[in-house]
């Protein structure tokens, strides 16, 4: 999925999913890795997903970024070190997010709002447009 679709996920999502985490997994560099086991009932093979870490080759799990604020902040981190940023909510629980020098970034909750600034500033990194 390109960022920029997933940005667009990402503030249209009206909670957190774990499909929306996966996606940006794979941005970090998370990978997918499927095997086949044998079951011992029937025999039949039975599809079992693991997650390996990006810093080797450890199976992992990949972090809840859209529904924990700690995993929000986590990928902030990693895409944007050194950069101070913020969040907030309002009454109704939607959030607002910024990360260094961006543009105050809004969603459906403050973790989804921290993902898209970060995601944002990932961008602006890269060179290409919002």
């Amino acid at each position: 999925m390109a960022i920029i679709d997933l940005i667009s996920d990402l503030e249209n999502a009206n909670d957190g999913q774990r499909s929306l985490d996966a996606a940006i997994g794979l941005l970090l560099g998370w990978k997918r890795k499927v095997e086949y086991v044998k079951t011992d009932g029937n025999g039949e093979p039975v599809r079992k997903v693991f997650w390996i870490v990006p810093s080797g080759d450890d199976p992992g799990r990949v972090p809840y970024f859209t529904t924990s604020i700690e995993d929000a902040f986590l990928l902030a981190k990693t895409i944007s070190p050194g950069h101070v940023g913020g969040v907030s909510w309002d009454e109704n629980g939607r959030g607002t997010a910024l990360v260094g020098g961006g543009s105050y970034c809004e969603a459906a909750t403050p973790a989804l709002a921290l993902c898209v600034a970060a995601l944002k500033m990932k961008l602006r990194k890269e060179g290409a447009e919002e």
